[in-house]
């Protein structure tokens, strides 16, 4: 199916499972990164851990490009022009949430023995990536739910 043939609401749908699916994803390398590291293997466990992140990182930017890119924005400005700023915001955080993925990755490249300092790092910028994700897509829902499922008078 062709994104122009997709409805509003089927994209939103498409926004919403995905949600759902990178919550759990998230919530999955939050349990791994929260482990102990084993006393032996750890260059094994870093290259696990950095290639999981990167599927996420990768992951995430394909959701931020279909919640950007695909006519998922563009009716949400249709039906709602006075969202355009709310809109900006969302995507300055889609950008800072990849680059701040991207230090945790780089700090973990970084890191050449199991060190639980710097271990301890790491799971701290991944949970700030968590929390801030999480309260990202709360605002995403609300807004699907305030513009795609609310009467604005305007024809489908």
């Amino acid at each position: 199916m062709s994104d122009d043939a997709k409805t509003p609401r089927t994209v939103a749908s498409m926004v919403e499972h995905d949600h759902e699916v990178l919550h759990r994803s998230m919530h999955e390398l939050a349990r791994l990164i929260a482990a102990p590291v084993p006393s032996d293997g750890f260059a094994d466990w870093k290259l696990d851990l950095l290639w999981r992140l990167r599927d996420f990182q990768n992951h995430l930017q394909k959701h931020f490009d279909l919640e950007e890119e695909s006519s998922y924005k563009s009716e949400l400005l249709r039906l709602a022009p006075h969202v355009s700023g709310q809109l900006d915001h969302l995507e300055d955080e889609h950008r800072r949430f990849i680059r701040d993925l991207s230090s945790v990755l780089d700090y973990l490249k970084d890191m050449h023995r199991s060190d639980s300092t710097n271990i301890q790092a790491v799971r701290a910028g991944f949970a700030a990536i968590v929390l801030g994700l999480e309260e990202h897509e709360g605002a995403e829902r609300t807004l699907i739910q305030d513009v795609f499922y609310q009467d604005y008078g305007v024809g489908d």
